[in-house]
């Protein structure tokens, strides 16, 4: 058992693992058969297979838990065969709690794509004034021309949406 995990008994005697805060193939390999080192992970008997062969995976990369059976095992009923939830062997993910939170969320991640769109709309914006000047000087626009002007509406008016919406949710005006 790792420090990462915590480790009660129930009423029946069994051990139950609560969320741990790292990855934690450790709490997984304890419960395995035939576990053996591998390059950078372990090799054990499957447990929701069985069979002799060490046919199951277990690696730790990247801060995740990586589980695969060579038999064909999906994951959760080979953690399943051993009494273990993912929560057990990964660490949680973090996700907004409160209503104000997702609400910052939304907001950044609007404000974000706001800033990343600003150089697309200047540039829908530089076509129209030059596709305007064209006009202006009565010259007709050839057919790249007009696809390059119809693109640029397009650009304008996702903006325009996007505006409204922001303006609708508060996002704009903080």
């Amino acid at each position: 058992m790792t420090a990462a995990a915590t480790a009660t008994a129930d009423g029946l005697g069994r051990m139950s693992v609560h969320h741990v805060d790292q990855a934690a193939p450790e709490v997984l390999l304890s419960r395995l058969e035939g576990v053996q080192k591998a390059g950078r992970g372990h090799r054990a008997r499957c447990p929701a297979c069985g069979g002799t062969s060490r046919k199951l995976s277990i690696t730790e990369a990247d801060g995740r838990v990586l589980i695969h059976c060579f038999g064909g095992c999906e994951t959760i009923d080979v953690l399943q065969a051993v009494g273990l939830r993912w929560s057990d062997i990964q660490p949680p993910r973090h996700w907004p709690e409160s209503p104000e939170e997702r609400r910052q969320l939304r907001r950044a991640a609007r404000e974000a794509a706001l800033i990343t769109a600003l150089p697309e709309l200047a540039y829908a914006t530089a076509v129209v004034r030059l596709a305007a000047q064209q006009l202006h000087r009565q010259h007709a626009l050839d057919e790249a021309d007009y696809q390059t002007l119809l693109k640029a509406e397009e650009i304008i008016g996702n903006a325009r949406e996007f505006f409204c919406e922001s303006k609708r949710l508060g996002v704009a005006h903080g």
